[in-house]
């Protein structure tokens, strides 16, 4: 299926009313996931990044969801220096007993 959407599309920024805070378990997600990528190297540039998420609750999850909060962390990280310079993204989900993360970021020639 393709299909034209003529309107501008909404940033999550906007969707919003007023101010977020982080969630105990969001700022724990965020340490946990900031250790374990210590070491890795800056990339520099546009980019593209393919999250694929390993879930046991597949079906009950919205692999939307589980991008921006690590796109941040990515920024935050150092290893990018601004989500925009995403210009593609794969998410992908898969089953599995064990729940895990993979992150591939490859550098964009232009």
């Amino acid at each position: 299926m393709k299909k034209k959407i003529l309107i501008k599309p909404l940033s999550v920024n906007k969707v919003w009313q007023g101010r977020r805070f982080k969630t105990k378990d969001y700022k724990e997600y965020e340490e946990n996931v900031l250790n374990l990528l210590k070491g890795v190297k800056k990339v520099n540039g546009f980019i593209e990044v393919i999250y694929r998420f390993y879930i046991k609750n597949f079906s009950m999850s919205d692999v939307g969801n589980f991008e921006k909060p690590l796109s941040d962390i990515i920024v935050k990280s150092g290893i990018i220096s601004d989500d925009k310079y995403i210009l593609k993204m794969t998410l992908e989900k898969f089953k599995s007993d064990k729940e895990y993360i993979e992150i591939e970021i490859k550098k964009l020639s232009m």
